[in-house]
């Protein structure tokens, strides 16, 4: 079956995941709950440079607006543990198209786009969160990913609790400014993906 048959059916409302009874809408850039393997229908499309057979210009604003940390990150205020906290890995590569993320790459390499991310190694970049916590974002070519670090007292704290009213640390809070620092990365990425795609 060719890459193109498929209908173009970007989601226009504000909920990020359609309703169970509804069928599953193209969001080629990130995936979804619903539709995990949707995402590489923008490499192909990239690859073979027929973007503009599958999506008009105003729909690949729109699909990438929607491109956003709470799209893409998993919420930490779902964990409930320490241990939880302290394994918080997400894999790029499962939820995030091969073209955002080599937006995301593209954007760390400018040095006017990334204001919160610092590079402390050849293919890592780290955000400081706050309260002892920061992100770690990996971008070796294939194993993209983003992690959290902590303070070492902080660490040991996070690793004897086992309920989430004992955590030392508010998980809105992290969560809220871990979203707010990805997104402010995202938003020069996206800028990046829609000049490769549209441009």
């Amino acid at each position: 079956m060719a890459p193109y048959t498929f209908q173009r059916r970007p989601v226009f409302e504000e909920r990020a995941y359609p309703a169970d009874d509804e069928t599953i809408c193209l969001q080629p850039f990130f995936g979804q709950r619903t539709a995990d393997d949707a995402c590489w229908v923008a490499t192909l499309a990239s690859e073979y440079g027929r973007w503009a057979d599958m999506m008009s210009p105003e729909e690949t604003a729109y699909t990438l607006a929607q491109a956003t940390a709470a799209s893409i990150l998993p919420p930490l205020t779902g964990l409930e543990s320490g241990s939880e906290l302290l394994d918080y890995r997400v894999q790029l590569r499962g939820c995030m198209s091969e073209i955002l993320i080599a937006g995301l790459v593209a954007a760390l390499d400018k040095p006017d786009a990334h204001a919160y991310w610092r590079q402390t190694d050849a293919n890592v970049y780290t955000c400081v969160i706050g309260a002892g916590v920061a992100a770690c974002l990996d971008t070796t070519p294939g194993r993209e990913k983003l992690s959290l670090r902590y303070a070492n007292t902080l660490a040991s704290a996070l690793a004897r609790v086992h309920l989430a009213a004992e955590l030392p640390r508010s998980r809105l809070f992290l969560q809220t400014t871990l979203y707010e620092r990805f997104d402010a990365l995202l938003e020069n990425a996206r800028l990046i993906a829609w000049a490769w795609l549209a441009g």
